[in-house]
């Protein structure tokens, strides 16, 4: 705060070295408490202080002291080279090392990592020329500590394993930092799914969901229960602060209305939970498919009878009922242009390839042919009961015979046709194959489907809208480029569900929208 006389005693204080000049235009400085301000021509500023020619002289005022009201305000973030990461440790210790090493060589430059503490990792980089470009301070710790460290602008880039929460959104909103549901704000890094583990020497290889579910809540304290050996069972998994814990109880835990036991033992990482239970021949745990390390992965059965394996086509097309998206989170707040420029890179489709390198599932485009989706169709077949049904099942499976699906799966926001976030990306995707000349001559199949709530005649008029709409959404973005390319949209209702109807992750997961080439 300062006030007219400090005003005065500052007019001698010019600072005319190190600064960066610029052409002089009028704008004002506002003190913090609103309580004085000074119009003149700002003649430089250097990143730390405002040098203005007023009525009264040329004042040297500091950034810590002023606000800068109109249009030639300087950026404030442009030259400011250090920014913080904080939140989930699987991202920030898996990812991005990776991910901060390639932008660093990208740039032509070099890397120098300083690893503060067990929870902290300085990485400077140096342009081609020696001179430091930017410093990224990653803090390692849960989701949870993402929304806080956004929350406080301790951070400029929150990552999480989990979606941004009602609650924390709304407060987000109310404090005037955005609404991290949108699109500029939520960014998807990668795909991954949580699985569930155990030894390798243990025979079970399948566990329905609410097995788990009772497994984890402490109701199953035997593996004899489900199967096994006579041999009491010992849970691992994360502590309920972490984003993988977070989405294992949205999953498996609430649609059965259990909660967890505190008789598990708590490791820090997936990758400390994977390790335990790969030495303990009774062990069960929840951690990650690209932390899955010496431990064994169980199928799991749903309640409706279907039976999921991980795959990284069923990550990409989130049918594995345990898949989830990893985010990269910002706020409307004002960032460093370098924090702009690592995002950029980060969720670029280059750097996906990186995703892959270090065990996550990419959002590359992967195919599967018809046959790959063979226990899907087996599925379909003996769950239909009528015949108008069966009739549309063998039209549907006829038309794909030659055809190859496309792990881009669209999705909706809640009650709408509206595409998700990651649907208006992929949707982007697709547009510049389409572009690139990569299904010149061949027909794309955009493929709608529906839960089985409501009449047959509404689930099909639903899933045809769905498919047009991406349709028409695709086909605006791909313009006069689309070549040779056919769009063709279907709805085929609440055929070949990949998800339980029975519950609401299920009918979501149903709510589609596919693509297959032909």
């Amino acid at each position: 705060m300062f006030n007219k006389k400090s005003i005065l005693a500052m007019t001698t204080a010019l600072l005319w070295l190190n600064f960066s000049t610029v052409q002089a235009e009028e704008i004002t400085l506002r003190s913090l408490d609103e309580n004085t301000s000074m119009t003149g021509n700002l003649l430089g500023f250097d990143g730390d202080i405002y040098q203005l020619e007023t009525a009264i002289g040329i004042l040297s005022l500091s950034v810590l002291q002023v606000s800068c009201e109109g249009a030639d305000c300087p950026d404030l973030m442009a030259n400011v080279n250090e920014f913080s990461i904080a939140g989930s440790n699987s991202l920030g210790l898996q990812m991005m090392p990776a991910m901060i090493e390639a932008y660093a060589f990208e740039l032509g430059g070099d890397l120098e990592v300083e690893a503060v503490s067990s929870e902290q990792i300085v990485y400077t980089i140096f342009d081609a020329t020696g001179d430091v470009y930017s410093v990224i301070t990653v803090n390692l710790g849960t989701s949870n500590d993402a929304f806080a460290a956004l929350e406080s602008r301790e951070a400029s880039i929150g990552l999480s394993s989990r979606r941004v929460t009602t609650g924390e959104r709304n407060r987000f909103l109310r404090a005037g930092q955005g609404d991290l549901t949108s699109p500029e704000l939520e960014r998807i890094l990668a795909l991954d799914g949580m699985v569930i583990t155990v030894n390798p020497g243990n025979p079970i290889r399948t566990l329905s969901l609410d097995q788990i579910s009772d497994i984890f809540a402490g109701n199953i304290r035997n593996w004899r229960e489900v199967g096994g050996a006579d041999a009491s069972i010992n849970v691992y998994r994360r502590d309920q602060e972490s984003g993988a814990t977070q989405v294992f109880e949205n999953l498996v835990m609430a649609p059965t209305r259990r909660v967890l036991a505190n008789t598990a033992f708590i490791h820090a990482t997936n990758a400390a939970v994977s390790d335990a239970v790969a030495q303990d021949r009774n062990a069960i745990g929840i951690t990650s498919v690209s932390e899955e390390r010496n431990a064994k992965i169980l199928s799991l059965r749903s309640i409706c009878g279907q039976v999921s394996a991980p795959s990284e086509f069923s990550i990409k097309t989130e049918e594995y009922p345990m898949s989830r998206r990893m985010f990269l989170y910002t706020t409307s707040s004002a960032i460093p242009d370098k924090a702009v420029e690592f995002i950029d890179f980060v969720t670029s489709n280059a750097a996906q390839d990186i995703v892959e390198q270090v065990g996550f599932v990419s959002q590359n485009v992967a195919t599967a042919s018809l046959n790959n989706q063979g226990r899907r169709l087996a599925h379909a077949l003996t769950s239909e009961r009528d015949r108008t049904s069966l009739a549309l099942l063998q039209e549907m499976v006829a038309s794909l015979l030659e055809s190859e699906r496309l792990s881009l799966t669209f999705r909706f926001k809640s009650g709408s046709v509206s595409p998700d976030n990651r649907a208006v990306v992929d949707i982007a995707r697709l547009a510049e194959m389409v572009r690139s000349g990569e299904f010149d001559g061949k027909r794309l199949l955009i493929i709608g489907f529906a839960d089985s709530i409501g009449a047959i005649n509404e689930n099909q008029r639903l899933s045809q809208a769905r498919a047009e709409s991406i349709r028409d959404v695709l086909v605006e973005a791909v313009g006069a480029e689309a070549g040779t390319v056919q769009f063709t949209p279907v709805g085929y209702g609440k055929l070949s569900p990949i998800g339980c109807n029975e519950t609401d992750d299920g009918r979501d997961t149903n709510r589609r929208v596919e693509v297959w080439v032909r």
